[in-house]
């Protein structure tokens, strides 16, 4: 990778998770939407891109910004991630599920990585990109896990560590497969 610098490059972590037409991707957190607009372009007119976030300001930035964009498929969906069934979606729907700085807020962690199994097809990845324990930027410290923290946390949900991708100085970016 070129420069190793940039903070959080959503073009260059996207690219990494080779996302093609046609994939249906859910974006757990999605915030205001940076990837969710990023996916959507990649997964094309064919493909589905689920926004999952538990604020609706949240969800009304990313339709706006779909809009704005001509981007007509991503679907908004308000949910609690850390409940069983939160994402509201179906299961086994789901070729990939990403997860970006939301795991050092979550209390219920466990509950979240149990979700995106279950929306999962076979074969199914989980991205998830995360601070770096040791940056100076960010959230508290003790609230960060590490690439190891997070490897066992995701394990034993069923998942298989497949690649790491270069997600910029302060964040790492860990790819699962549902085995």
């Amino acid at each position: 990778m070129a420069d190793e610098k940039w903070f959080l490059n959503v073009g260059q972590i996207v690219e990494q998770l080779g996302i093609k037409p046609n994939m249906v991707i859910a974006d757990f957190g999605a915030g205001h939407g940076f990837f969710s607009i990023a996916f959507a372009k990649k997964a094309g007119h064919s493909g589905q891109v689920f926004a999952v976030d538990i604020l609706q300001s949240a969800l009304d930035a990313i339709k706006s910004q779909a809009k704005l964009e001509g981007l007509f498929n991503i679907k908004l969906v308000k949910g609690n991630l850390e409940k069983a069934g939160g994402s509201a979606l179906a299961d086994e729907s789901c070729d990939m599920v990403f997860i970006a700085n939301l795991m050092f807020q979550a209390p219920n962690k466990k509950e979240l990585i149990t979700e995106a199994w279950r929306i999962l097809k076979n074969g199914g990845e989980l991205a998830i990109v995360e601070w770096k324990p040791y940056t100076e930027l960010g959230p508290r410290k003790e609230n960060r896990l590490s690439e190891e923290e997070l490897k066992q946390l995701v394990a034993p949900e069923g998942f298989a560590e497949l690649k790491s991708i270069n997600a910029g100085s302060h964040h790492y970016g860990l790819v699962f497969i549902k085995n």
